[in-house]
C-alpha cells in the first residue's frame, strides 16, 4: 500500500460501522491476519492480558446483539441496541486472569509492578495497575485489528455498552467481555450510522 492508500485507511478505520452486508463471508486468511493482529500487538513484559474470540455464527451474533441495548434514542424514548455487533465477524476481548495462571512465575512475583506478597495477594496499587495495563493492551490490540481490517477494505464498529458477566455466559467465555468489535463488509444501501435493522440512526 502506498501512503495515500494508509491513510484513507486511517480515516475509514476511525468510523463506527452500523450496518452489514451480510451475503459476503470473510476469507479464512483475513481471519487469520486479523487474529495474528490481535494477538501480536505490544503489551506490558508482553504479557497475555486478555484472550480472543472470533464469532461468525449468525445465531450467536444475533443473541450477544439483543444483549446491547446501551443508549436512549430520545425520538423514540427507547434504548437501542448496538448494531455494529451484527457484523460479518464479531470479537470479544475476554479479559485473562494473569494472576491465577501465573502465580508461580518468578518474574510476574518479582515485578514491582504486580508483585504478590507472601499471603500471595496484591496490594491496591498492584491491582490498580494491573487494570490499567490490561485495559492499555486491549486497546492496543483492538487499535490493531481496527486499522488491520481497515486496510483490508473492512469497516468496523467497537461496541461498550453490555454487562460484562452477561456476554462472557452468553458465548460461553471464562471471564468477564471487556470489549466487542464488529468487522465486515459495510451495507452499500445505507449510510454507516443507521441501525441494521431500522432505517433509523
Amino acid at each position: 500500500m502506498n501512503h495515500t492508500e494508509i491513510k484513507k485507511a486511517v480515516l475509514r478505520s476511525q468510523h463506527c460501522q452500523r450496518n452489514w452486508d451480510l451475503s459476503k463471508e470473510i476469507p479464512q486468511e483475513d481471519l487469520e491476519l486479523i487474529v495474528h493482529a490481535a494477538t501480536q500487538c505490544p503489551s506490558k513484559q508482553n504479557i497475555a492480558f486478555y484472550k480472543v474470540h472470533l464469532i461468525t455464527n449468525r445465531d450467536l451474533i444475533e443473541e450477544v446483539h439483543s444483549k446491547t441495548a446501551g443508549f436512549k434514542n430520545y425520538d423514540t424514548g427507547e434504548f437501542e441496541t448496538n448494531s455494529q455487533t451484527l457484523a460479518n465477524l464479531l470479537i470479544a476481548f475476554e479479559v485473562e486472569n494473569y494472576i491465577d495462571r501465573h502465580s508461580s512465575d518468578t518474574t510476574f512475583r518479582n515485578d514491582e509492578m504486580y508483585n504478590l506478597d507472601t499471603l500471595g495477594s496484591m496490594t491496591e496499587a498492584q491491582v490498580a495497575n494491573l487494570k490499567r495495563d490490561r485495559f492499555m493492551a486491549i486497546g492496543i490490540a483492538a487499535g490493531y485489528v481496527n486499522l488491520t481490517s481497515s486496510m483490508l477494505g473492512y469497516n468496523t464498529g467497537c461496541c461498550a455498552c453490555f454487562d460484562p458477566t452477561t456476554i462472557s455466559k452468553t458465548i460461553g467465555a471464562d471471564n468477564p467481555i471487556e470489549l466487542l468489535m464488529g468487522v465486515g463488509f459495510k451495507n452499500p444501501e445505507k449510510n454507516r450510522r443507521v441501525h441494521h435493522k431500522k432505517d433509523f440512526v
